[in-house]
């Protein structure tokens, strides 16, 4: 089996993934304010997993899918601008459609290169329509009638919670991994509801945070 990741905002998950599998990493730009870093942040993730943990990883592929064109250029995820802070509610990170369109770009890819799992970085403690088990199972037979090849859409750690995650993967360069929607060169702001939530799932995990934060 050999799973692609599609969501380049959990790095840690390809690493625990690639313990057991060859993993074909994809990103997708859409033009949303944190990639810039992101996308840095990923490069030497990558590169650590293949000199330090020898991790089965193949050689990262973009792809670009703009969504200024969907969400407007005003909005907090193009701008950076009016970014949800660390108590807002969860649900006002929702991205309408995300991973419909992630997983659709991504079912394609997979079914071009023979790849037979698509995994998504999707957690527990997610509470939006496009996340749960039932769209998932959908948009897999959608996209496998539509491709004429069946592509398996995964979330492998949907029944976990993020501090979880972190424990499984505590043994990767986790400092290489971002979750801030608004970050400052590569370094988290401290104040976003992302931010919020990597500082709480590294507590509850009782994992040392390694991230650098704005002060």
């Amino acid at each position: 089996m050999h799973p692609l990741y599609v969501r380049c905002g959990f790095a840690w998950e390809r690493g625990t993934l690639a313990r057991r599998h060859v993993v074909h990493p994809l990103y997708v730009r859409c033009g949303l304010a944190w990639e810039r870093a992101e996308q840095h942040l990923l490069a030497r993730f990558l590169a650590a997993l293949r000199a330090r943990h020898r991790r089965r990883v193949a050689p990262l592929v973009r792809l670009d899918l703009p969504a200024a064109p969907l969400y407007g250029a005003a909005h907090w995820s193009v701008s950076g601008r009016g970014v949800p802070g660390r108590r807002a509610a969860l649900s006002s990170n929702f991205l309408p459609g995300r991973n419909l369109l992630l997983g659709g770009l991504g079912a394609v890819h997979c079914a071009r290169h023979r790849i037979p799992a698509l995994a998504l970085a999707l957690f527990a403690d997610n509470p939006f329509p496009d996340a749960t088990p039932a769209f998932l199972a959908a948009l897999g037979r959608l996209a496998s009638q539509a491709l004429r090849r069946r592509v398996a859409i995964r979330a492998p750690f949907r029944r976990l919670e993020k501090a979880a995650v972190i424990r499984r993967g505590r043994d990767l360069p986790l400092a290489l991994t971002l979750s801030c929607a608004r970050p400052r060169g590569l370094w988290h702001c401290g104040r976003c509801t992302k931010c919020a939530e990597r500082q709480h799932a590294f507590a509850a995990a009782g994992v040392p945070d390694p991230t650098g934060y704005v002060r």
